[in-house]
């Protein structure tokens, strides 16, 4: 159970970094959605939902695979990808972090390729999303609600164990 609600909200993580993207590129402002009670979803948006969920994971899979690719061509590891980025965000840890100057050469080169992986896995997704029956509004605003609202997550989960079985 741990294991599967860790998965439900990794996936739905992924899936608001990557709706949010999505409307970054459209170039429309982000707005707050008014989030969804559990009562204001309908048991078959939450099958959809589930479904939706199962179409999008193979496409952040690919795209992660692609991403690690292009760091292992450059010969740097994940978690030292990571590591850097965090140092980029926060200056306060740049210093913890120490990237050298090859290192800073290597983001460079790579930030044109995992932007276009990210950016071709976004639109997939989004065309996934919309190819389900969901606006991009409600779909985000189904997973929002369901990190806000404990009953539309448990819903949202038991969907999710009876597929399993």
């Amino acid at each position: 159970m741990k294991i599967l609600k860790s998965l439900v909200i990794a996936t739905i993580a992924i899936v608001l970094s990557t709706t949010s993207l999505y409307a970054q590129m459209q170039q429309q402002a982000p707005q707050m959605p008014e989030l969804p009670t559990s009562s204001e979803v309908s048991d078959d948006e939450i099958t959809q939902l589930v479904d939706t969920i199962d179409d999008l994971e193979p496409i952040q899979i690919r795209a992660q695979v692609q991403i690690q690719e292009a760091l292992e061509s450059e010969d740097i590891s994940i978690e030292r990808f990571q590591q850097m980025m965090m140092a980029m965000q926060n200056p306060q840890m740049a210093d913890q972090v120490d990237m050298t100057e090859e290192e800073m050469a290597k983001l460079q080169t790579l930030q044109p390729v995992l932007v276009e992986i990210q950016g071709d896995a976004d639109r997939e997704m989004a065309k996934k999303i919309e190819e389900n029956g969901f606006t991009m509004d409600r779909y985000r605003s189904i997973v929002m609600g369901a990190q806000q609202d404990p009953e539309l997550m448990a819903r949202i989960e038991a969907v999710l164990e009876a597929e399993e079985e």
